[in-house]
């Protein structure tokens, strides 16, 4: 299970530095995904999301399941993608429709077991996200280790956000059209 806690960031060169200074933490890399999430039109719930992850070093499939309580975790299986074209075509030609498409640039750090992103994503702004994996017995302790990380980067209680992208970007959509 994917369980992860993410907050907004008004000055993302002070966390990155903050992390670069860390020598318990290491550096990744950057990318640029570009993220179309597919639903089934009979799944009214979102009960699985298909998310097709289009990168330059190559693209992925994931499913998701839908999370409980908090927007914090939920079980996921990733695929490596080797026609992400086609398969959107299968998809939107098999009562799938397409919930939103979220573009983002990333850096990925490691500490310890945990995966560090600083994302800045189109339309909404900047986001320190922290991953870790674990079963649904050991969330709450993997979930304060990641808000103790996150108090570590100088991030305050009030910035975190427990929603995911989707219900983010989803609110921002429907904010812009009216």
């Amino acid at each position: 299970m994917e369980i992860e806690i993410r907050a907004r960031i008004g000055n993302p060169k002070k966390i990155t530095n903050l992390l670069k200074k860390d020598g318990g933490v290491i550096f990744v890399g950057e990318k640029t995904e570009k993220d179309t999430y597919f639903k089934h039109s009979t799944d009214i719930d979102r009960k699985l999301v298909l998310r097709i992850r289009k990168t330059k070093s190559g693209d992925m499939l994931t499913f998701k399941a839908k999370s409980k309580g908090d927007d914090t975790a939920w079980p996921d299986v990733d695929l490596p993608l080797g026609d992400a074209k086609s398969l959107e075509k299968i998809l939107r030609g098999s009562d799938y429709e397409e919930v939103i498409t979220i573009t983002k640039s990333r850096s990925t750090y490691k500490k310890k077991n945990f995966e560090i992103n600083i994302d800045n994503i189109k339309e909404l702004g900047w986001f320190i996200e922290i991953e870790g994996r674990g079963t649904q017995k050991e969330r709450k302790h993997i979930e304060k280790e990641i808000n103790e990380t996150l108090r570590l980067f100088g991030i305050n209680q009030i910035d975190i956000v427990r929603q995911g992208y989707v219900p983010l970007a989803l609110a921002k959509k429907l904010k812009l059209q009216k």
